[in-house]
């Protein structure tokens, strides 16, 4: 008798102590793509802002260098959020290469609409070599997918829509639908938007006062802040970053469009900057 009652003790200790191993385990797994950084995988989808370098300036680049994280850039120069109609200030072929296009493809798992793309227009030498890494990618093994997209919106007078909107031609709802396809491929990926960085106009009017029949840029940021926050998205707010000092590298100081090309696209100082805040969000 005494014997089964303390085999009945041994046997109970031994199936508590293996179920606190196990309990352990499974959250020691669960941290891992948060605490080891080099077993995180990004995909970063945006414009210009993000694809206007593709060598090791490029925001990517930083980015991995700075998270110490694999980031595989899928960005493309004057794309959008939204489907554009024929009139737009971009091309409308570049539809096929919107994020909706994107997401729509990857629900679909057919790539034949971005592969479609052919365009002799300047600035798009990597579009083929990148299409191909786009079908590469697997969302399912992707940790974390950034998407930058809301300044072509802003250029081209995009519709702002509604927060429950559906329809790709509008940004809201391109957006909507865009969140939605990748958490069906991968309920438990981290979407990160990003807002563009602020923009002035050749004349020096800042883009903040500026409308293209959409809307101000400041319109299309804050309902896509508003968009993250309803639809449980993580957020960075990028649009004050160039109010910041920086350096150059003879040591001048250089703020506001100083961190720019042309008053829109990031200069070598404004990817790093942009690249150094979103990986500096990474690690918090």
């Amino acid at each position: 008798m005494k014997k089964d009652t303390i085999a009945k003790i041994i046997y109970g200790i031994c199936a508590v102590a293996f179920e606190a191993f196990m309990i352990y385990t499974e959250i020691s797994c669960e941290n891992s793509r948060v605490t080891d950084p080099k077993g995180t995988s990004i995909a970063i989808f945006g414009d210009s802002v993000i694809a206007y370098s593709q060598d090791e300036t490029s925001v990517a680049s930083y980015l991995s260098n700075y998270s110490d994280m694999e980031v595989t850039d899928l960005s493309f120069g004057g794309t959008t959020m939204a489907y554009t109609v024929e009139d737009s200030t971009l091309a409308s072929d570049r539809n096929f290469l919107s994020m909706a296009s994107i997401a729509l493809a990857y629900s679909a798992d057919d790539f034949a609409l971005p592969r479609n793309y052919d365009s002799k227009a300047p600035a798009t030498e990597y579009f083929e070599e990148r299409e191909r890494e786009l079908e590469a990618l697997d969302l399912k093994k992707t940790d974390i997918v950034i998407i930058e997209h809301c300044l072509n919106d802003y250029h081209c007078a995009v519709p702002i829509g509604n927060y429950d909107d559906t329809s790709v031609y509008t940004y809201l709802g391109a957006l909507n639908r865009t969140v939605e396809s990748i958490r069906k491929i991968n309920p438990d990926i981290r979407i990160i938007l990003v807002s563009p960085t602020e923009k002035w106009m050749p004349d020096g009017v800042n883009a903040a006062d500026y409308d293209y029949g959409g809307g101000t840029l400041d319109d299309y940021v804050r309902v896509q802040r508003e968009a993250a926050s309803n639809l449980g998205v993580e957020y960075i707010y990028l649009y004050d970053l160039y109010n910041s000092v920086g350096y150059d590298y003879e040591g001048n100081e250089i703020t506001g469009a100083e961190f720019t090309v042309d008053g829109t696209h990031p200069n070598v100082y404004g990817r790093e900057l942009i690249a150094k805040t979103i990986a500096e969000y990474l690690a918090k």
